[in-house]
C-alpha cells in the first residue's frame, strides 16, 4: 500500500442535494428508534427523502458541483457511488448520472464499496486522470437512500443511524477549493464476513425476509472472533491507511486542521476513529454530522461542502478525508485548502446531446 503523490489535481467544486430533516427525538417517541441507542448515537436530526431515488439526487447534487466549477470542458470519466438499491434493477446508475449532467462518450462506471463508495471513487479518479496527461476531469456523484421495506434506518445497524442525499465533487487540473496532495486506499478481507448474512447466500433479494439485519451480522461476527479482535484490526487498518497518505504528502498528521470521517454516531465516533487517531471531536465534523446522520458514501464529501459553505476553512489548513466502508476497506485523502473566494457562478457549460447505448 503506498500513497499516491504529486497529483496536481484539485477538488474543483463540491455540490449536495440534502432531502429535510427528521427529528431523532421524535423517532423515539413513535417507537421507531431505540431510546438507548439515541443516547449512544448523540444524533439530533436525519435526513429523510419521500420521493426522488439515489440516481435523481446525485444529478441535482452534481447540478450544484457544475455550477461553481471552474472547469467547463468535457468532463473525462464519471464515477457513480452508492452503498444501497439506486432505485431501479439491472441498470446502470452511472451512465445515467453522465447523461443528464454531462453528456460526452467517456466512461462512465458505478463504484460500490459500501460507506467507502465516495471515497473509493476518489482514488480511482484521480489515478484515472494522472494516468493521461490529456485527461483533464473527473465528476463524481454519491448517493443513497434507506428506505423499508429493505432498510430499516433507524434499527438495521447499531451505532449509526442511516439519513438519504447526495454529494457530488468535480476533480480537475483547473484549480478549486482545495488541492489534493495524496490519497491512499487499503483493505482487510478479513473483516468482510462482519458485513455478511453467513449462513446463506440467496438467488436473488428477499422481499419477505424483512429489513436489513446488519446487527444480526455483526453479533455472529463478534461471537466467533471477539470485540479485541475486531478492534485490532479495524484501528490497524485505519491507522496504517491514514499513516501512508500523510506521508505521501510530506504532511505530518499532527499538522492536520480538520478530519472529515464517516458520519457515524458519538459512541462508535470515539472508538473506531478518535482514540486510534489521537484526536478530538473537535476537529471532526461532528457538529454537522449529528444533524444529518450517516449519508452512506457521502458524508465526507457533503461534510466538505458544510464547512466552505460556512466559512469554516482557510487557505493553507490541511484536511484529511477518511472513508471507511464494510467489505472493509479505507481511502484517506489528505487536501490543503487553496486561497481564493468560493466562485459564484461558472460560465455555462457547453450544451450536450444525448444518445443510446448498451
Amino acid at each position: 500500500m503506498r500513497g499516491t503523490l504529486d497529483l496536481d489535481l484539485y477538488l474543483d467544486a463540491v455540490g449536495t442535494y440534502l432531502p429535510p430533516a427528521v427529528s431523532a427525538a421524535d423517532a423515539v417517541a413513535q417507537g421507531r428508534y431505540d431510546p438507548a441507542d439515541h443516547a449512544d448515537d448523540g444524533y439530533d436530526h436525519v435526513l429523510v427523502e419521500d420521493s426522488r431515488s439515489p440516481a435523481e439526487m446525485a444529478v441535482l447534487a452534481g447540478r450544484a458541483a457544475l455550477a461553481t466549477a471552474r472547469h467547463t470542458g468535457p468532463v473525462d470519466l464519471v464515477l457513480h457511488g452508492s452503498s444501497y438499491y439506486q432505485g431501479q434493477d439491472f441498470w446502470t446508475p452511472a451512465t445515467y448520472v453522465r447523461r443528464e449532467l454531462v453528456g460526452g462518450t467517456g466512461p462512465a462506471f458505478e463504484v460500490r464499496s459500501a460507506s467507502n463508495s465516495g471515497m473509493a471513487a476518489l482514488d480511482l479518479a484521480a489515478a484515472y486522470l494522472a494516468a493521461g496527461p490529456g485527461r483533464a476531469a473527473a465528476l463524481i456523484t454519491v448517493a443513497d437512500r434507506f428506505a423499508l421495506p429493505g432498510f430499516d434506518r433507524w434499527a438495521s445497524d447499531g451505532g449509526v443511524v442511516y439519513a438519504d442525499g447526495a454529494a457530488a465533487v468535480l476533480l480537475s487540473r483547473t484549480g478549486g477549493v482545495a488541492r489534493v496532495l495524496a490519497v491512499t486506499s487499503s483493505s482487510d478481507p478479513e473483516l468482510e464476513s462482519l458485513g455478511r448474512d453467513v449462513d446463506r447466500f440467496l438467488p436473488a433479494p428477499d422481499p419477505a425476509a424483512g429489513p436489513l439485519d446488519l446487527r444480526g451480522f455483526k453479533a455472529r461476527y463478534l461471537r466467533r472472533a471477539g470485540f479485541d479482535e475486531l478492534r485490532a484490526r479495524l484501528w490497524a487498518g485505519l491507522r496504517t491507511n491514514v499513516a501512508a497518505t500523510a506521508r505521501a504528502a510530506r504532511v505530518d498528521l499532527a499538522a492536520v486542521d480538520r478530519y472529515l470521517v464517516p458520519n457515524v454516531g458519538r459512541d462508535l465516533l470515539e472508538w473506531e476513529f478518535l482514540e486510534p487517531l489521537g484526536i478530538g471531536v473537535d476537529r471532526t465534523a461532528w457538529d454537522n454530522a449529528r444533524r444529518i446522520g450517516h449519508l452512506g458514501a457521502a458524508d465526507q464529501f457533503a461534510n466538505l461542502a458544510d464547512m466552505i459553505e460556512r466559512g469554516v476553512l482557510t487557505a493553507g489548513q490541511h484536511v484529511l478525508l477518511i472513508g471507511v466502508g464494510l467489505g472493509f476497506s479505507w481511502t484517506s485523502a489528505l487536501l490543503r485548502v487553496e486561497p481564493g473566494d468560493r466562485p459564484g457562478a461558472a460560465p455555462p457549460r457547453p450544451a450536450h446531446q444525448g444518445g443510446t447505448g448498451h
